[in-house]
């Protein structure tokens, strides 16, 4: 989300890198990153499907990196995701007062779900944060933390130029991970006019 034009707010955009990185974050990264965009890693319980010796191989075939890499990685998402989430499900998020404290602890979940799971661009992803804040605030329209990571992922993985259509993170895993319901994510969504495409329609 950012600068604003006549019709529309166009999107911070930001390039994906694997450069400059240590190599068990690269991996992660690589890891990750096909199992968002590929794999459909959660039922309809929202909770995480098994890893499955087929989801491991294509994995590995995609990414040329051993199995017990591809294994060790994918399990230890797994284990972090779904404590994450648990914390995210009881709603015990004490947002002191003031919109830089609300923020600032919004940006601290942020941080945290991009550690577990370093699949979008995180310095895009806090000025999208930060924009969706105003259009809460400009709406007089708030919503769980869960909905806000949950939209600020999407949107920034939408706008993003080195991912083609095909590529995007599944929107069911992106919920999933997010403790978000489709519910509560499309409600917002189209409550501040953000498109399909992930650009605000103003």
């Amino acid at each position: 989300m950012a600068r604003s034009t006549k019709n529309a707010i166009i999107l911070q955009n930001g390039l994906r890198t694997y450069r400059n990185a240590p190599r068990n974050d690269l991996n992660k990264e690589k890891v990750l990153n096909y199992f968002f965009r590929f794999e459909s890693f959660a039922n309809d319980n929202k909770e995480y499907n098994e890893l499955t010796p087929l989801i491991v191989g294509n994995i590995v075939k995609e990414t040329n990196l051993p199995d017990s890499v591809v294994l060790n990685t994918a399990l230890e998402f797994i284990t972090e995701a779904t404590q994450f989430r648990h914390t995210l499900s009881l709603g015990l998020i004490s947002w002191g007062t003031g919109e830089k404290s609300v923020l600032r602890q919004a940006k601290f979940y942020l941080r945290k779900v991009h550690k577990i799971a370093p699949v979008f661009d995180y310095s895009r992803a806090i000025i999208n944060l930060e924009i969706l804040h105003k259009l809460l605030k400009k709406n007089f329209f708030w919503i769980r933390i869960t909905t806000q990571l949950a939209l600020t992922i999407f949107v920034t993985d939408r706008n993003d130029p080195t991912i083609t259509k095909n590529e995007y993170i599944l929107q069911k895993n992106l919920r999933t991970f997010c403790a978000c319901s489709a519910y509560a994510f499309h409600m917002a969504r189209k409550k501040l006019n953000i498109d399909k495409t992930g650009r605000v329609i103003t």
